[in-house]
């Protein structure tokens, strides 16, 4: 999915790859929200604005390169934005199956090597104080 080998070079291309994530839920956000008959206030219509545009310039150095690697950051987003709607979906505000769904992953061999949070604090206020 993501190019790269290192943890800065994946650190780097998932940064990428997140904020065209957050462009297409904005955007989905927008349509949303118009299909509704609803608008954003004014405050928070202005932001909005202004972070696709900031959106825009963080995306500008991948806007520069091959457009085949344009293309796999895009591929890359969607894949990943299909995956979190399908988690969330699956797991709705039940941590415990997030958990679960996070273990079943992680018992898959890594591809890339890379360091990863410490399951201990990113799900501890799921288990009481004697998780280990």
């Amino acid at each position: 999915m993501l190019v790269g080998t290192t943890n800065l070079n994946t650190t780097l291309n998932l940064a990428y790859v997140l904020t065209d994530v957050v462009e297409t839920l904005l955007y989905d956000l927008r349509s949303e929200m118009s299909k509704q008959g609803s608008d954003l206030r004014h405050d928070a219509k202005r932001n909005f604005n202004t972070a696709i545009a900031a959106i825009r310039k963080l995306k500008y150095d991948v806007n520069k390169t091959q457009s085949s690697t344009q293309e796999n950051f895009g591929n890359d987003s969607d894949c990943l934005l299909a995956f979190i709607r399908l988690l969330i979906d699956r797991c709705g505000d039940d941590d415990k199956k997030m958990f679960e769904f996070y273990n079943y992953i992680k018992c898959h061999p890594s591809q890339l090597g890379l360091a990863l949070s410490d399951e201990k604090s990113v799900f501890a206020h799921i288990f009481d104080s004697n998780y280990e």
